[in-house]
């Protein structure tokens, strides 16, 4: 009775009772739900509709529409629109019409034949959605050979710059005289038979009347003509009094290192403090001043009167033969795609639609009244250590270069003739240039010999 008092006291059950409930909560517990648990729920798929291509835009480099140079390439880009298409691609083509050319997946076009051709990008997603761009293509080779010439010649005298591969027509001046010169050809394949017409008159205004033409014609008939077009006597442009200075700008000329130049220096409407690195010397007239590099006179349009009215009457003259010289009637268009390394050029009137290299040695060959204009829409640039060479009496006093964009003469290079140009003009270290510089903006040197050519 005594053990059993002491397993049931009070206590004991008491403890008994409370562990056996906390065994009953805590197996309860592994039942119920946590209430901070997060219940999944269905994935929820979005379908969304594809984007069709709208349009598509064509471009070329340099915004170019056309192929000029002998075998010449022209990467076409495209751009589709909207930008978010579900599928961009697309496919490059060119369709032939007068001329013909390849394209690859890339899109780089190569001119095969003069002409046009059309590129097309059409879209591999959308049906019937594709953009176009028209290019035109110029000197390709014949497509027969057998119809082409290797060489004309003019009363004896080879014209150096006829091409047969690269043009069908040559100018020649024709100096004043009036009997009409004698022109022969050599064809390329000795069977073809080649008929020349003479010009009926060398000092007609009428094109056709001072036109001699070749025709070239092949055993299989095939026919191609070639035209000499007897050309006057190029005037010279006009300087005016701007025809006075060496060097004349409107905003400056400056030099890094000492030049040594001979002919008067001209700045407006800008003032003296625009000529620097000449250590300038007013006279005490304070009409102009003086320089130890100058065999010359300097003037700026701040100095004493009359000085200010004669510059801004020499930069207007100085304007009216950049605009003679842009608008004369040109004798050649984009010759030699615009690289004149190493040619030689006869008198005459040269267009170019973009800029124009000098990279080899570039000879102009006439006599002492002959003139050459170089029309250039884009940058004149002399590669350092080349020269312009005259051959056969040229003078640099009838050689023009007017230049729409900017002008760079390489260092250690020699230049012939007057520079108009509506922009800066740069001279290299130890350049020189027998002729003039004129710039709408401003005038650079280096250590440049400049050396005013004859009046």
């Amino acid at each position: 009775m005594k053990t059993l008092k002491k397993i049931f006291n009070p206590k004991m059950m008491i403890f008994a009772i409370l562990v056996t409930m906390i065994f009953l909560v805590s197996a309860c517990g592994t039942n119920e739900e946590d209430p901070t648990e997060v219940i999944p729920t269905p994935t929820e798929v979005i379908r969304t509709e594809d984007i069709d291509v709208t349009s598509i835009e064509l471009s070329a480099a340099g915004s170019a529409t056309t192929i000029s140079a002998l075998g010449g390439t022209l990467q076409m880009s495209a751009t589709v629109l909207p930008a978010n298409a579900t599928d961009p691609t697309f496919t490059w083509s060119v369709t032939n019409g007068t001329g013909s050319a390849t394209i690859t997946v890339a899109g780089l076009l190569t001119a095969e034949t003069d002409g046009i051709v059309t590129v097309t990008a059409t879209s591999n997603a959308t049906t019937g959605v594709y953009g176009s761009k028209v290019i035109t293509i110029s000197n390709q080779l014949a497509a027969n050979m057998d119809a082409t010439l290797t060489h004309l010649n003019v009363d004896g005298s080879s014209v150096l710059d006829f091409n047969p591969l690269v043009t069908s027509y040559v100018h020649v001046m024709s100096d004043g005289i009036i009997v009409t010169p004698v022109v022969t050809a050599t064809q390329y394949e000795t069977t073809s038979t080649v008929v020349i017409t003479d010009a009926v008159d060398v000092t007609s205004t009428d094109v056709l009347e001072r036109t001699t033409a070749i025709a070239v014609t092949t055993t299989e008939d095939i026919e191609k003509f070639y035209y000499v077009i007897f050309e006057a006597q190029v005037d010279p442009v006009n300087l005016g009094t701007a025809g006075d200075y060496v060097i004349l700008a409107e905003t400056g000329i400056s030099t890094a290192t000492t030049s040594d130049i001979t002919g008067d220096l001209g700045v407006s409407p800008s003032a003296a403090s625009y000529i620097t690195g000449f250590s300038l010397i007013m006279d005490s007239s304070g009409t102009y001043s003086t320089s130890s590099q100058v065999v010359g006179m300097i003037y700026a349009a701040d100095y004493t009167t009359p000085t200010p009215d004669k510059l801004t009457t020499a930069i207007a003259d100085m304007m009216i033969a950049y605009s003679d010289a842009a608008g004369r009637t040109n004798n050649y268009t984009e010759l030699y795609s615009g690289d004149l390394s190493g040619k030689t050029l006869t008198p005459g009137v040269y267009k170019f639609g973009s800029s124009v290299l000098i990279n080899t040695d570039l000879t102009l060959t006439g006599s002492t009244t002959d003139v050459w204009i170089f029309q250039i829409s884009g940058n004149l640039t002399m590669a350092s250590d080349m020269s312009i060479i005259l051959a056969g009496g040229a003078d640099a006093k009838n050689i023009v270069w007017q230049v729409a964009d900017t002008v760079a003469i390489g260092s250690g290079s020699h230049f012939e003739g007057t520079i108009l140009a509506m922009t800066n003009i740069s001279m290299g270290t130890n350049s020189s240039i027998n002729g003039r510089l004129y710039a709408q903006t401003a005038v650079t040197l280096d250590a440049t010999i400049v050396v005013k050519s004859n009046d």
